[in-house]
């Protein structure tokens, strides 16, 4: 099976939210090849609230546009990050394409984001 990777490493921040966007909009473009994405997340050094709403906008993108989204590389701090904010089960485990649940969860996010 073949796997699009999407490396991103230093921060995940509010500082970067606006690059690491544009880098997840092309990778899950809608005339992107149909395979899994997997974000391999081991040179993230830092990651806050604004990363971790970029990572649920993008899971929703990628259900919107059915592709299924894996993290990897998570380091222990930023397992703590995301299940200090309760997000294990949207963000950590592998969400096939077309979940609503999580999908519902990650646009909810998403949206306010934009907002």
């Amino acid at each position: 099976m073949n796997v699009q990777t999407l490396r991103l490493e230093g921060e995940l921040t509010i500082y970067t939210a606006q690059e690491v966007r544009q880098r997840f909009q092309q990778a899950l473009a809608a005339d992107a090849l149909p395979v899994p994405l997997c974000v391999d997340l081991s040179g993230v050094t830092e990651l806050d609230t604004s990363g971790v709403q970029l990572l649920l906008a993008a899971r929703a993108l990628a259900q919107t546009r059915q592709r299924e989204m894996r993290l990897g590389g998570l380091a222990a701090p930023l397992c703590e990050v995301i299940t200090l904010l309760g997000l294990e089960s949207a963000l950590m485990e592998a969400a096939p394409a077309g979940n609503n649940e999580t999908a519902d969860l990650a646009a909810d996010v998403a949206a306010a984001v934009v907002a």
